[in-house]
């Protein structure tokens, strides 16, 4: 089957516990889609030419529009796939707030540890580019933090624990977009011995872990880089211009602007502002490799800066 500007192309690797979010939110719905394997370090030459900067994974790609960001997928891929619904509406709230605390809260309690008792296996590349994107992930760093983050982790598994002894899933009966975040945080951690013995310890948990586990990641087929570019360079993005009547703060349409995470991973992507909405931004920019591209991001956890 050949690649079209209308399927997702998901740039991606094995061990990314985010992108096996999004993986499990294809497995959900029972998603057709193409994957392209990314390095899990920088150099990425095949992915910030979709960006403009942004080097962090997962990143969709539909087209010649490039999707930076988890939370924004899940928006995108609902609103093109609406059935089965991923969220019941009356669960929306409270699942998007799950899904902030296991990313950002739950993950960086599971992240240090992990990744502390596999540094035996990992390259020393791998370290000094995660140091390069956060400051606290060193080695000497993490040494210190691992038991505290350890024992905090384990405190939130026992939280889950009774949720899930109640439940087949966290919010009832049936899997949504708070389980696809929290999942791939626990079933990351599950890859560190230490980790896997702390979950072990919670049988309702390892159940759910089984539960979302054998859902699959839906039907994709492995997509060369050079042809996810090259659709990119063949396909012209949607330039209307959209804007939310109180989301401006600010900014304007056809504003230059730099995105840049206020977290960890400092790369910037400029362009031209052409959506504006309350909860996303895109933006227009032109690169040699592609030709003119939108990029989306988010507008909660990004700082949106006027060029000059």
């Amino acid at each position: 089957m050949s690649v079209t500007a209308d399927d997702l192309i998901l740039h991606h690797y094995e061990m990314s516990p985010f992108s096996e979010k999004i993986r499990k939110i294809f497995g959900a719905k029972n998603l057709s889609w193409f994957g392209v394997i990314q390095p899990n370090i920088a150099p990425k030459p095949d992915l910030t030419p979709l960006t403009g900067g942004y080097r962090r994974i997962p990143v969709l790609q539909i087209g010649a529009h490039i999707y930076c960001d988890t939370e924004l997928m899940v928006k995108v891929i609902e609103a093109r796939f609406p059935e089965p619904a991923l969220t019941p509406r009356s669960q929306q709230g409270v699942a998007a707030t799950i899904a902030d605390w296991a990313d950002h809260r739950l993950f960086s309690m599971a992240a240090g540890p992990t990744v502390m008792e596999m540094l035996d296996v990992l390259p020393p590349e791998f370290m000094q580019d995660r140091a390069a994107m956060s400051d606290g992930f060193n080695p000497d760093f993490l040494r210190l933090a691992a038991p505290h983050l350890r024992e905090q982790f384990n405190q939130q598994v026992r939280r889950l624990e009774e949720t899930l002894t109640h439940s087949s899933f966290v919010l009832g009966d049936t899997f949504t977009l708070a389980d696809a975040s929290v999942f791939h945080v626990i079933n990351f951690a599950c890859l560190a011995p230490g980790m896997a013995a702390v979950i072990a310890g919670y049988p309702a948990v390892n159940a759910w872990l089984e539960r979302v586990r054998i859902m699959g990641q839906g039907q994709h087929q492995n997509l060369p880089p050079a042809e996810a570019l090259a659709l990119a360079r063949m396909s012209e993005p949607n330039t209307d211009a959209h804007i939310d009547a109180d989301a401006s703060a600010g900014l304007t349409i056809g504003q230059q602007v730099r995105i840049q995470a206020d977290d960890y991973g400092k790369e910037v992507t400029e362009g031209e502002i052409r959506v504006l909405l309350a909860d996303e931004i895109a933006v227009l920019r032109e690169d040699p490799d592609v030709g003119r591209v939108m990029v989306h991001y988010p507008r909660a956890g990004y700082r949106i800066m006027p060029v000059g």
